[in-house]
């Protein structure tokens, strides 16, 4: 068995196709936010979809990790996709720094973080390729349960640190119609939102990512520099007309 450590992403000589890697995988998460996202709130209550695209977004971190066996790829993938959830302010006409922007983009990066830090603690790369070994579904599932709740975590923090500073103010928002996240600045709030939302991401995410992390993926092989570039062109064709129509 192998352990990556954390600080080896940019070790490689060939830092075009380590960049070329961290814009597909990060793009395509972006490109999975707003297809399935939006799809999922058309068809959703509000408060589900975001719980399911955790789960999404953390098997293809998993994915991302299995292939490239760099710990440190989703926490750079989340600069990818959180500048691009950004857009949403475009599309609905609100300021960008309106929590109903900045929010989702505080949510990526947090889950990006937590899943690096978890895998670079838990993740171990064994020799076989199609990961059905029981050792590897349990290491997944401490990734993915332990990563979701890590996230949530550090989300509240983000939105208490940041989000303060960065909100237009409260009768900004009131006069465009939008919600300030109170429940962030008081313990109750923040208890509430805990105990609703960690156990059903938790759930989500460790399905999604114990599933990422058997199914067979021959990983290590590095990708061809014109299948990343063409690969992040299409996700962002996607995410773009994906944002426009749903």
């Amino acid at each position: 068995m192998k352990h990556k450590s954390f600080f080896t992403l940019f070790s490689r000589s060939d830092i075009t196709r380590t960049l070329l890697t961290i814009l597909a995988f990060g793009t395509l998460w972006g490109a999975t936010e707003a297809l399935f996202g939006g799809l999922l709130h058309m068809i959703l209550p509000a408060r589900i979809p975001g719980k399911i695209m955790v789960g999404i977004a953390m098997g293809i971190m998993a994915f991302a990790i299995r292939r490239t066996g760099k710990v440190s790829l989703p926490l750079m993938m989340a600069l990818i996709a959180a500048p691009l959830k950004l857009f949403s302010a475009v599309i609905f006409n609100i300021p960008v720094n309106a929590p109903q922007v900045l929010n989702p983009a505080f949510a990526i990066l947090a889950q990006g973080a937590a899943f690096s830090v978890l895998a670079s603690l838990i993740y171990r790369r064994h020799k076989h390729i199609t990961g059905l070994r029981l050792r590897d579904r349990l290491q997944w599932g401490m990734i993915g349960i332990g990563a979701s709740v890590l996230q949530a975590g550090l989300f509240v923090i983000i939105i208490r640190s940041l989000g303060v500073l960065l909100y237009p103010s409260i009768a900004v928002l009131q006069e465009r119609g939008l919600r300030f996240p109170h429940w962030a600045f008081s313990w109750d709030g923040v208890w509430s939102f805990s105990s609703r939302t960690v156990p059903l991401i938790a759930i989500a995410a460790g399905i999604a990512v114990v599933i990422a992390g058997v199914i067979p993926v021959y990983a290590q092989k590095p990708l061809r520099k014109s299948i990343l570039a063409v690969g992040s062109a299409a996700c962002l064709i996607i995410f773009f007309a994906a944002s426009f129509l749903f």
